[in-house]
């Protein structure tokens, strides 16, 4: 009885000897073409964890920026005087490709009414006349991240004498 075997059984075999075979310069060319291929990835992924972490744009004037990601608030604090008039201007440095609420967040504080929103890679400057009694108020985004129950999704807002 004779063995038979697929035509194409022997060709992985075939390609190595073949690629043994090749002379260095070849094999030396696939080496360098990887390299330029790993090098141009890893250029584009410093690129857009640069652009993450830059500001995105001028800041409104007199207005604080707060910045929130799917890492949280940044800052995750702010003082303000009693009765003052405060400027902020919410950015969402999510992009719309984000699973969980498609870059938009919020900034909402229940015991002043606000509920503030901005879409995804986007800024606006909110409003508001801080209370005129001293006390520290919990602000958070319940779009996304685990909600108002996710501690990094939360932040701190003073109001002093």
């Amino acid at each position: 009885m004779t063995k038979t075997t697929h035509p194409t059984a022997d060709r992985p075999r075939a390609l190595a000897k073949a690629r043994r075979g090749q002379p260095a310069k070849h094999r030396g060319l696939r080496t360098a073409v990887f390299g330029v291929a790993a090098a141009a990835i890893a250029v584009a992924a410093l690129a857009l964890v640069a652009t993450r972490l830059l500001p995105t744009g001028p800041v409104a004037t007199g207005a604080v920026r707060v910045q929130a990601s799917m890492g949280g608030f940044q800052p995750a604090a702010m003082t303000v005087k009693a009765g003052s008039a405060v400027r902020i201007e919410l950015t969402s440095t999510d992009t719309s490709f984000h699973s969980d609420g498609g870059g938009w967040h919020e900034m909402a504080i229940d015991e002043l009414g606000i509920d503030w929103k901005v879409g995804p890679q986007s800024s606006k400057v909110f409003e508001f006349s801080a209370p005129t009694t001293p006390g520290t108020y919990t602000w958070y985004c319940g779009i996304c991240c685990g909600g108002r129950a996710n501690p990094s999704m939360q932040g701190k807002l003073t109001v002093t004498a």
